[in-house]
């Protein structure tokens, strides 16, 4: 009988750990997995590459830092001025693509790194003065 029982508990951890490495593997970096609604959920600047991050949230209007981007299949978006509301309201609508690691919103590209299904961070340089970085990440809602 214990025999049994060890064989069903070895039985069910292979297959939960089976299970899980196949969900991490099915969380490329794609269209179809990036679509989704996401709100930003941390902000962080480098003023060089050498530079320590520092927090970069109070950089966001306190009415934008809680709305949603929702991101379609058919490479549209909208974003919804969500929570506080902005004067004049922010919501909005345009066109994204993905090109292996980099987001085109509108035109305006950035590079997408440490996509995991339910967050990714989006990095651009030379946003306040040349060298310097900004790192958001987003989490899906």
């Amino acid at each position: 009988m214990k025999l049994t029982n060890y064989l069903l508990i070895a039985v069910m951890v292979v297959g939960f750990f089976s299970c899980k490495k196949e969900k991490n593997k099915d969380c490329a970096i794609n269209e179809s997995n990036f679509v989704g609604s996401y709100k930003i959920s941390s902000v962080k600047y480098k003023a060089t590459s050498s530079s320590p991050e520092v927090d970069g949230t109070s950089f966001i209007d306190a009415c934008a830092i809680d709305d949603v981007t929702t991101f379609k299949s058919d490479h549209t978006y909208t974003y919804v001025d969500a929570g506080t509301k902005c004067n004049p309201p922010g919501d909005g609508t345009g066109t994204w693509s993905l090109s292996g690691s980099t987001i085109t919103v509108d035109g305006d590209g950035a590079a997408v790194s440490n996509f995991s299904c339910t967050n990714f961070t989006v990095t651009r340089n030379d946003v306040v003065s040349p060298g310097d970085m900004v790192l958001i990440t987003f989490a899906r809602q």
